[in-house]
């Protein structure tokens, strides 16, 4: 009797152990090919600025949009911005330390303007100089 209610108790713990392990391998399996569908991977959690944002520089009180796309690998923030103003752009030294980013946008036609700024409630937040005054902007992820 003892050897049957072992076996019993046995087979109900291998069969929990395997529904389980099922589970997770369905789960790893749909998040996998979910993120192939989209064509893009969200940022990791300790990556917080890999990705696609709509920008608003504040040009004299005057909202100016643009568009930010970023990479981050390690410290190195590396990415394009444009905007209707400025053509595109490439980000040149760009950096993100303790929560803080910095970079400079490079344009063919406009004068380089030098970004500084941080993530607060999920937005970018900072400031930007060129053309001899320094302004705020801001950015939403897409």
């Amino acid at each position: 009797m003892r050897l049957k209610t072992f076996s019993i108790v046995s087979g109900l713990i291998l069969a929990t152990i395997l529904f389980t392990a099922c589970s997770a391998i369905a789960r790893h399996h749909h998040a996998l090919v979910a993120g192939d569908q989209q064509g893009r991977s969200a940022p990791a959690p300790d990556d917080p600025i890999t990705g696609e944002w709509n920008v608003s520089f504040f040009v004299h009180d005057e909202k100016t949009p643009a568009s930010y796309t970023l990479k981050l690998e390690g410290t190195k923030i590396t990415g394009t911005v444009y905007s209707d103003h400025t053509g595109p752009g490439t980000i040149r030294e760009g950096k993100w330390e303790n929560g803080k980013l910095s970079f400079t946008l490079d344009f063919q036609k406009h004068q380089s303007i030098a970004v500084t700024g941080a993530l607060k409630d999920g937005k970018l937040l900072g400031e930007f100089s060129t053309e001899g005054f320094t302004d705020k902007w801001e950015a939403v992820r897409k």
